[in-house]
């Protein structure tokens, strides 16, 4: 069976998840899911012992669909933060030409309708807002009003088909702008979804561990074998840190 697969036929388990019952992974993610496949392997072969004191064989079985949807739960939120992060750069790539369009136009234009105060009015009105949306719209009500008053524009030597392009910049960066939006700001439904996945394998895995950790509690090698290798190293890091300072 497929992560993906993994992942459809958990999916509403995994909606089911109450947010105030989210657990949130303390290590980097694909850390957490390569233990978990060694944590199945070795609580595979030590079945016999496991089972021995009642331990659930379901729960292995459990754990490897989890951990298959958990994986593709991942990797779905990693491709939105690589599509996140696309956007952000075409937004501060393109711009600066839109606001040197956008000055360049209200410049040529308060030249050209000087001498008409309901145009100067007009522009007026389109100027107001400093936001990345307002500067949008200005670029698409500019290339209205230019269209509108193309002579007057051609009589100081303005190139009118910059009206068009400034059309045409206003739908790419209008639809730009939604997409750096749509992925800033949000607890969005890929995350949480991975998220509550993390929750369910997690539930799993603490009492594979648990049992592991008791069943083998006279036997430290195998027992560290249901602790996590990555909080252990950690911890090791942390102890040596804390002896170098006190012996200074």
């Amino acid at each position: 069976m497929s992560d993906q697969q993994d992942l459809l036929d958990h999916l509403e388990e995994i909606n089911a998840v109450p947010e105030e019952n989210i657990k949130y992974c303390d290590i980097p993610y694909w850390i957490f899911i390569g233990e978990v496949e060694s944590l199945h392997s070795r609580a595979k072969q030590d079945l016999p012992m496991l089972l021995a004191f009642n331990f659930d064989a379901t729960k292995l079985d459990r754990m490897l669909s989890l951990t298959g949807a958990m994986r593709t739960a991942q990797a779905n939120w990693e491709t939105k933060q690589t599509l996140k992060q696309v956007a952000v750069e075409n937004w501060r790539k393109e711009a600066p030409i839109m606001y040197e369009l956008h000055d360049e136009l209200i410049d040529f234009m308060e030249f050209a309708f000087r001498n008409h105060e309901d145009l100067l009015n007009r522009l007026s009105a389109i100027k107001e807002g400093d936001s990345k949306a307002d500067t949008i719209q200005d670029m698409a009500s500019l290339s209205v009003l230019g269209k509108d008053n193309v002579e007057l524009l051609t009589a100081v030597n303005f190139e009118v088909e910059k009206l068009d392009t400034a059309a045409a910049i206003a739908d790419r960066m209008g639809t730009l702008l939604g997409e750096v939006n749509g992925k800033m700001y949000f607890e969005d439904d890929i995350k949480l979804t991975r998220d509550r996945c993390y929750t369910l394998l997690r539930e799993v895995v603490d009492e594979v561990r648990n049992y592991g950790k008791f069943v083998f509690r006279k036997n430290h090698e195998k027992r560290q074998g249901y602790i996590s290798k990555y909080k252990r190293q950690r911890m090791t890091a942390y102890r040596k840190t804390k002896t170098e300072e006190a012996s200074l």
